[in-house]
């Protein structure tokens, strides 16, 4: 005999006070996780969502009422549900999944309080998930510590992050991706040696 099986996920979204959990048990049905959001979780939620809008959908969401919101964030969803006839809208899923991890391994600290989606390596783990390959160099002589991330799976897509300020908050300097920026004197920043090690990874 075969049982229903019923599951509970917890997912940590938002950062420092902004920060909630959420419970999600499924029995064959996804709760609305927009339902019972207050103004501030509903805000969270948002945020990240600029790296994944369309021009004309951005500016309207600040101008919402809470119930506004809720509907605002069930259509944006609804637009780009992969598969519309099932209960799970699994893009929703495994984009607020990457939110809370990178949430969970990039945030930054001091003063700012940075949440990790809104720093650069969260912004690449956001878009593509996590790397194939990592070259981490936290100390190396002669240079500031950095770290490349390489992906492999479509095309070949390297992203150089460099501690500029060495308390830890990675900012991209470099990358072959033409949808991202990259500082032109990144060689001089790094350095001759740590350039080329870069390069030949």
């Amino acid at each position: 005999m075969v049982r229903d099986a019923t599951y509970a996920v917890l997912v940590l979204l938002g950062a420092g006070r902004e920060a909630w959990a959420q419970q999600v048990q499924d029995s064959g049905s996804v709760r609305d996780r927009f339902a019972d959001a207050t103004t501030a979780q509903l805000d969270s939620l948002y945020g990240p969502l600029l790296y994944l809008m369309q021009p004309d959908e951005r500016g309207i969401y600040p101008t919402l009422t809470a119930s506004g919101k809720r509907d605002y964030l069930r259509r944006f969803w609804a637009r780009r549900d992969p598969t519309p006839g099932t209960a799970e809208n699994e893009l929703e899923a495994d984009f607020y999944a990457r939110i809370a991890e990178a949430n969970r391994r990039f945030r930054e600290g001091g003063a700012a309080q940075i949440p990790g989606w809104r720093t650069d390596r969260g912004r690449i783990f956001i878009r593509l998930g996590p790397p194939d390959e990592v070259l981490s160099r936290p100390q190396p002589p002669g240079s500031l510590p950095y770290e490349v991330w390489k992906y492999t799976r479509q095309r070949q897509l390297k992203y150089c992050f460099v501690d500029l300020t060495r308390f830890g908050n990675y900012v991209l300097l470099w990358t072959n991706d033409r949808l991202e920026p990259s500082e032109p004197n990144w060689r001089q920043l790094l350095g001759y040696e740590a350039y080329e090690e870069v390069v030949r990874f």
